[in-house]
């Protein structure tokens, strides 16, 4: 893959998942009622009505986005170190997100890096952040892991920060984007349905960033089958935790439901899958969303944001997907990305990330 289009790729995946954040973000504890006599039949479309809800200039994205700015830069953390970077330089990056949340309990050691993103006055904003994130990145001093669980939670928080290290892993060999998105998610959700989903959505962006889909036909077989095959390398890997067979096959059934789509409704196949608020619902959503929308960034942004459930972590998480597929020029398409909050910052990081991983 030539560096433009891998730009591009980088590009895409960071800003349209800020961009279904920011559409999710506005709805986010919205009824289904409330969403579709708010806006009509189709919900919520576009990032002006977003920032009409939140009587701002742009649409907000959530910390969902702060997380992920954050974890891409533990991952140049590490890389500009000239090392392949380890869970505990994500940790490094949480630890900053927890100071701008308004909690600077864990920046007292003066060995601390002062990383560049906490100068982001956007990055100081409360965006309901999540209460698991905040409690584990508090309460401990390393972070989890898989085999010594921070705490036992399934939230999608592990989940909806992780697609740097997918872009990251689509360059380097060397990082195994299943294995350090499970770790990056453990360090703050123990159970493995907070951790097995953010493996999966590292290692489908890796996959995606490196695939070439020329019609939408092409793409969505190009999407199916990769997440096909990520089901099961989830499965595999990580065998001996029963949940990994259950999250395979409620991946493949997400995956069924989204090439069938047009026998029913987005609605009634999302409501099937779950609402988002723990891991797997979370990532389901997504790529229902995502397959059954392949051709059409906006459609399966508003697909995956309009309901009752955890809007702007599945709709996010399905702008990664799409996003690492496409490329930016489909989300510019898609959405105004000039009624998207820093979208020049979120730009900014995914050129530097590409940059520090071509490094390595």
């Amino acid at each position: 893959m030539d560096c433009a289009t891998l730009r591009d790729r980088f590009e895409g995946c960071l800003l349209a998942g800020a961009a279904g954040d920011a559409l999710g973000y506005a709805i986010e504890f919205w009824d289904e009622g409330q969403i579709f006599s708010q806006f009509g039949q189709q919900g919520i479309r576009t990032l002006a009505q977003a920032a009409e809800v939140t009587h701002a200039d742009v649409a907000h994205f959530s910390d969902d986005t702060q997380m992920t700015l954050f974890t891409a830069e533990g991952l140049m953390h590490g890389m500009e170190r000239g090392r392949i970077p380890a869970p505990s330089d994500i940790w490094l990056a949480y630890r900053e997100w927890l100071g701008t949340q308004g909690d600077t309990s864990r920046m007292d050691d003066p060995e601390h890096p002062n990383m560049r993103l906490s100068s982001q006055r956007a990055l100081h904003e409360l965006r309901a952040p999540g209460r698991t994130c905040l409690s584990a990145i508090r309460s401990s001093q390393d972070g989890g892991t898989l085999e010594r669980p921070v705490n036992h939670s399934k939230g999608c928080g592990g989940v909806m920060r992780v697609a740097p290290i997918g872009l990251s892993a689509s360059l380097c060999d060397d990082l195994d984007p299943f294995a350090m998105g499970a770790r990056a998610a453990a360090l703050t959700h123990g159970h493995p349905m907070g951790w097995l989903p953010a493996a999966a959505l590292a290692g489908l962006v890796a996959l995606l960033c490196n695939t070439s889909g020329t019609t939408a036909h092409d793409a969505q077989e190009t999407l199916a089958m990769t997440a096909r095959g990520v089901a099961g390398v989830i499965a595999h890997a990580f065998g001996e935790w029963e949940e990994a067979g259950e999250l395979r096959d409620r991946m493949l059934r997400a995956i069924e439901l989204g090439l069938s789509h047009e026998k029913t409704d987005d609605l009634s196949c999302i409501h099937e899958l779950g609402e988002g608020w723990v891991g797997d619902e979370a990532l389901l959503i997504a790529l229902y969303a995502a397959l059954a929308h392949t051709d059409d960034v906006a459609a399966a942004l508003r697909c995956a944001a309009n309901h009752q459930g955890d809007s702007d972590s599945t709709a996010s998480i399905a702008g990664n997907i799409l996003g690492a597929l496409w490329g930016r020029h489909m989300v510019e398409e898609a959405f105004d990305l000039e009624l998207l909050e820093e979208a020049d910052l979120i730009v900014k990081v995914a050129d530097e990330l590409l940059e520090s991983t071509r490094a390595l």
